[in-house]
């Protein structure tokens, strides 16, 4: 606004103008001033921009965790044992849309969307609900062992395999599928060879490979027979004959007793 010898300009915008009749300062001259300041107020507040409905937007995620961007505002979404985790959002412009993004739970896929407020600013309420992630396969790994001489065996942790030969050559055996990031005990042996064992930790998808040669193990010695003793039978006493007068008596004897009972039978 600004005066002129003709009265004052008031300019709405930058392409309308209104100009009031000079202001009298007689009886009416008054009136009129004071209807021109009416005026003046009523096109201020006309041309002054109307200020946009806000309204409020709750988020429930099921399950919580992560974070929340509604529009340019994040927020830590809560951790909850049962139930969604609520967040909310004020001042939200009402009468627009608003991109709506929730990520970073564990387990659980990213959410992209849009929400819209109505023009009236109502409250809304939106509830989401987050897709798990599959599983991931477990991550693995393999061992190759070459082992010479063959005919023993080859075990890492529980699981063996057992070489068929003879102990002239060599073999090979391949252990697959398995746990990567885990301690593993690898162990070989063979009869008249010293057992052969170490640690191994294998990376996801890694094939480790080691060549492996038993060490025979040192003749063992015999210890010296243990002499037995010898021990001398002890000879019986020997009995002394009967006196011959004595053996010619009791063959009279006898001789005697079979007359007799002859007799006595005829």
């Amino acid at each position: 606004m600004f005066f002129t010898p003709e009265g004052f300009v008031i300019r709405v915008s930058d392409c309308t103008t209104l100009i009031h009749p000079t202001v009298q300062y007689s009886g009416m001259g008054y009136i009129n001033r004071w209807w021109g300041i009416v005026l003046l107020f009523a096109l201020l507040t006309l041309a002054a921009p109307v200020s946009a409905a806000t309204g409020t937007i709750q988020v429930n995620v099921h399950p919580g965790g992560g974070t929340i961007c509604l529009g340019t505002t994040c927020r830590d979404c809560p951790v909850m044992t049962e139930g969604p985790a609520s967040v909310t959002f004020e001042n939200m412009e009402a009468g627009q849309y608003h991109m709506l993004n929730v990520f970073g739970t564990p387990g659980y896929e990213p959410w992209l969307g849009q929400i819209y407020l109505n023009p009236s600013g109502t409250a809304l309420t939106r509830d989401i609900y987050l897709k798990a992630l599959p599983p991931k396969p477990p991550e693995t790994a393999n061992v190759q062992l070459s082992i010479r001489p063959d005919g023993g065996r080859a075990c890492i942790n529980r699981m063996c395999e057992l070489s068929s030969g003879d102990g002239t050559g060599s073999w090979s055996v391949q252990f697959t599928d398995i746990a990567a990031n885990t301690n593993h005990t690898v162990t070989i042996a063979r009869e008249g060879n010293a057992t052969w064992t170490t640690k191994v930790r294998l990376l996801p998808g890694q094939t480790s490979t080691m060549s492996v040669v038993l060490e025979p193990l040192p003749p063992v010695e015999s210890p010296p027979p243990t002499p037995v003793p010898v021990t001398t039978p002890v000879p019986e006493p020997t009995r002394a004959g009967l006196p011959a007068w004595l053996a010619f008596l009791a063959f009279g004897a006898c001789c005697t007793v079979w007359v007799l009972k002859g007799r006595r039978q005829g």
